[in-house]
């Protein structure tokens, strides 16, 4: 299900009709086809990505130089995915760009990794689901409550024993390990130094991950 709609913001427009020109201007990579795929998965420190492109039914592989360039579709889905940010509530994980020949496209952004398995199976290379570790570091730099972590990541969590990053609305926060970063509308600003927190003082918001911890 999508869980965030920038709608007709600038940052969308501007950027679908980048990418529009790169596929399908004067030199693009997909003459000839009539729509691009990418399929792209925002982690801490890599980014998954496939894609394909369809010439009528027909699903077209794409050739190794048959790509937007960084700057068209990475850079501008880290500027999306801070756009998409709510204090508390959080932002997408999987973007789903399509680039049709006749309009620049849409942009479609989900919560959840949306991953493929090859035909034995396995998963593709990359393509593995991420850990608990992984959704800790995604939750730090976009914090949410607790109640907008939904069940299947609190099930993740609760498999390897890791207690998440939680969004602090009383303090406009991330909190994680006796420490606390202050959170804009963009997300946590890591140019400023954490403080230390000291739980017993503040037993709210740590007893609310407690129970949702344990399932009470």
């Amino acid at each position: 299900m999508t869980e965030y709609n920038l709608g007709s913001q600038p940052l969308v427009l501007q950027g679908l009709a980048r990418l529009h020109e790169e596929a399908f201007g004067a030199s693009g990579f997909a003459l000839g086809m009539d729509e691009v795929v990418d399929i792209v998965i925002k982690r801490p420190s890599s980014t998954y990505r496939r894609g394909h492109m369809k010439l009528g039914a027909e699903i077209v592989p794409r050739e190794r130089d048959a790509k937007y360039s960084r700057e068209a579709l990475s850079k501008w889905l880290d500027d999306c995915r801070a756009l998409a940010y709510v204090p508390g509530r959080g932002t997408w994980t999987t973007a789903e760009a399509h680039v049709f020949a006749t309009s620049s496209g849409l942009l479609n952004l989900f919560d959840d990794e949306h991953l493929d398995r090859m035909p034995n199976g396995d998963w593709y290379p990359g393509a593995k689901p991420s850990g608990a570790a992984t959704w800790a570091q995604q939750l730090l730099s976009f914090p949410r409550t607790v109640d907008n972590i939904p069940p299947w990541l609190w099930d993740i969590f609760r498999a390897e024993d890791v207690t998440p990053p939680i969004y602090n609305p009383e303090f406009k926060s991330v909190d994680w390990k006796n420490r606390r970063r202050p959170v804009t509308e963009n997300g946590t600003d890591f140019t400023v130094e954490p403080t230390v927190i000291d739980p017993s003082l503040e037993p709210g918001i740590f007893t609310k991950i407690s129970k949702r911890f344990f399932g009470g």
